[in-house]
Order: C-alpha cells, then sequence, then structure tokens
C-alpha cells in the first residue's frame, strides 16, 4: 500500500460510511420493519441502529489493532493462511452476491417509477458499468468519490421532507410500542433496520489507508450517527403520514412520500424523481463500495495487482447474479437470505477475531 498516495482523513472515512448505509435498501426497508413492528418501527429502527453500531465497533477495534491491514489480511495472521483465505473468499462472495441482487433492486425501483418501457437488463448494466470501471488502484480516489457524492446525496432528502411535516398525523405514532407487540415482532423489526444498515464492512479495507488508523474510531462513530439519525427520521415520518396498513400495500413508501410533496409556485412537478435521483447517487455509491470489496479483497487474496482486470471480469458475474430472480418477490426473499445468513453474521465477525486475536497473542505493526 502506498501511504503517501493512499491517506483517507477521518471525515472521508465518515463519508464513506454515511454513503455506503444511505443506499439501495432505503427505499424499501420501513415496510419490512413495520410488517413485524407495526407503530412501532420508529422504535425498533432505533434499536437496530444500536444493535449495529456494536458491529461497527468490532471492526473499528480490530482496525485499530491492526492498523496496517485489511480484513484479508488479518483473517490470515489471525486464522492462519489456509483457513484465513477460505473466510476471506466467503466476505468477498456475500458481496458479489449482495451487489447483484441490490443492483437488480435498483433496476426494478427504476422501470417501476420512471422508465416502465426500458429493459430492465439497461439500468442493471448502466450501474454494474459505473461501478466497474472506476479506478480502484488508487484508495483515496474511491474516498473522494464518496466525498463528492455526499451532498447530492442527503442535501435533496433533507431539504425535501421538510414539507412532509404538514401531513403528519401523531395518532399514527401511538401507541409508540404498536398495538400489542410482541417482543419477537419487534426484535424482528429491529434486526431488519440493522441488516438495512449493517453494509458498512467497506471500512475494514480503508482504515489501514488512513492518515492515522489509530483515530479511526471518531470517523467511523460520526459517519454512523449521522446515517442513523437520518434512517430513524425518515422512518418516523413515513409511518406518520401513512400509518401500518397504508405502508404494508406499498413496494417503495419513500417514493410514494415523494408523490405527496408539493413545492409552492411548482418549481418541481415531480418530486418524486427528485428523490429518486439523489437515490440513484446513494445506490452508486453503495454499489461501488461492494465492489470495492470484491476487487480489492480478490487482488490481495491471490496477491494480483491488477486491479482493472479484476474488475472487468467481475461484471458479468454480477450481471448473472443480479438476474437470477424471477420477480421481485424472488429477489426479496433472495437478498434477505443473503442479508440474514452473510451480512448479519459479519456484524459479530470481528469480535471473533478479536478474541482469537487476544488468545493467539497477535497484533499487527504501528504505523
Amino acid at each position: 500500500m502506498n501511504k503517501q498516495r493512499d491517506q483517507v482523513t477521518n471525515l472521508q472515512l465518515a463519508f464513506i460510511i454515511l454513503s455506503t448505509m444511505f443506499g439501495v435498501s432505503i427505499l424499501s426497508f420501513i415496510r419490512f420493519v413495520v410488517k413485524y413492528a407495526g407503530l412501532g418501527a420508529p422504535l425498533a429502527s432505533l434499536v437496530g441502529i444500536l444493535l449495529g453500531f456494536i458491529g461497527l465497533l468490532g471492526l473499528v477495534f480490530i482496525g485499530k489493532r491492526f492498523p496496517k491491514k485489511t480484513i484479508i489480511g488479518y483473517n490470515e495472521i489471525i486464522l492462519g493462511k489456509g483457513i484465513g483465505k477460505v473466510f476471506s473468499l466467503l466476505i468477498i462472495l456475500i458481496f458479489a452476491v449482495l451487489m447483484g441482487l441490490e443492483t437488480r433492486h435498483y433496476a426494478e425501483a427504476i422501470q417501476g417509477s420512471i422508465l416502465p418501457n426500458t429493459p430492465i437488463q439497461v439500468a442493471i448494466i448502466v450501474m454494474i458499468s459505473l461501478c466497474a470501471t472506476t479506478s480502484f488502484q488508487n484508495v483515496s480516489t474511491f474516498a473522494y468519490i464518496h466525498f463528492f457524492y455526499i451532498p447530492l446525496i442527503l442535501i435533496p432528502v433533507v431539504v425535501i421532507f421538510f414539507p412532509v411535516f404538514k401531513d403528519v398525523e401523531i395518532y399514527h405514532l401511538t401507541p409508540f410500542l404498536g398495538h400489542e407487540p410482541s417482543f419477537k415482532d419487534f426484535m424482528l423489526g429491529a434486526m431488519t433496520t440493522m441488516q438495512a444498515v449493517g453494509n458498512f464492512t467497506v471500512i475494514a479495507m480503508v482504515i489501514p489507508f488512513m492518515k492515522d488508523p489509530k483515530k479511526s474510531m471518531k470517523g467511523a462513530v460520526w459517519g454512523y450517527w449521522i446515517t442513523g439519525a437520518i434512517v430513524v427520521f425518515i422512518v418516523t415520518i413515513t409511518v406518520a403520514v401513512f400509518g401500518e396498513e397504508e405502508i404494508l400495500q406499498m413496494f417503495w413508501p419513500i417514493l410514494i412520500l415523494g408523490r405527496m410533496i408539493q413545492i409552492p409556485a411548482e418549481i418541481f412537478s415531480r418530486i418524486d424523481a427528485v428523490l429518486l435521483i439523489s437515490w440513484i447517487y446513494g445506490v452508486f455509491t453503495t454499489l461501488l463500495s461492494y465492489y470495492f470489496i470484491v476487487v480489492r479483497g480478490i487482488c490481495e487474496l491471490f496477491r494480483f495487482h491488477h486491479y482493472r482486470v479484476i474488475s472487468i471480469c467481475g461484471a458479468p458475474v454480477v450481471f448473472l447474479v443480479a438476474m437470477a430472480p424471477n420477480d421481485i418477490y424472488t429477489m426479496y426473499d433472495y437478498i434477505l437470505v443473503v442479508v440474514r445468513y452473510g451480512l448479519l453474521p459479519l456484524l459479530g465477525y470481528p469480535f471473533l477475531l478479536l478474541i482469537l486475536a487476544a488468545i493467539r497473542h497477535k497484533k499487527g505493526e504501528a504505523v
């Protein structure tokens, strides 16, 4: 790694986390949280954010213990080369499959909202091509891309959602735990939120390239909690406007909420289109983070330094994964399986590594 060229700041780390978390799932996860937690969705979302934060802390702690290594590197140090390579390959596979499925999710939303006559393959190919043609040679370039897109993602969302307050019905939020809640359903709603925002594993590939990896906690915490606050805010506003029953009839509650917004003097006739454009930027940065893990992970795992070759060769594989589901319902089933049995265990994985590293007295070199 070239520390002269690849020096990521704490602010950039925060923006990488923010733009990665605020991505594909933000459009639809509210429906699934409400399905389990009912009117308790806002509180369940907050609990889910808190649980996800524990996973983030694990990644930061293990990153600080091995400040010169990515998750690929310290897997081999802690677990041994053989087992470490297997686990690294599994992590890469999880994000390759997740990227394909979430690209399909993005394409379904595009076709269902603004481009109904455009073949879904077109949207998929365009997004994968954007990610595949990005240079992964320089980590600081990857950080700058996230830094650049943050205003385009957040400002429209924050500004556009303020007019919605006039449509808020407080009774939709009471009782705040929902009607006859069960602990199991409430926690399923919390777990759904945790799954939706638990895709920040990319920082395990970025921390070694920071100016001071030992100070990565500050950037990680700020990035995570800004995103968490926005997520809880969006869930609360959506539930307050629509209520439980209406949300369960929607695939993408956020877009429908956008269609309700009216700007004075009718500056924009389709606010949902503005929201969708903002969301597309978020989709791009999220998928870019997934592909960053895949490309950089494969290259480091097999000691191969031609990042563009892997990037281009991996694109058809991601496309095939994206086209695997027969319809949107199957797509959601696949996503839930991958997240539940792949992404979710990754939140606890760093703590396993920390315990094994302590037992085996493994520690990285100082920066």
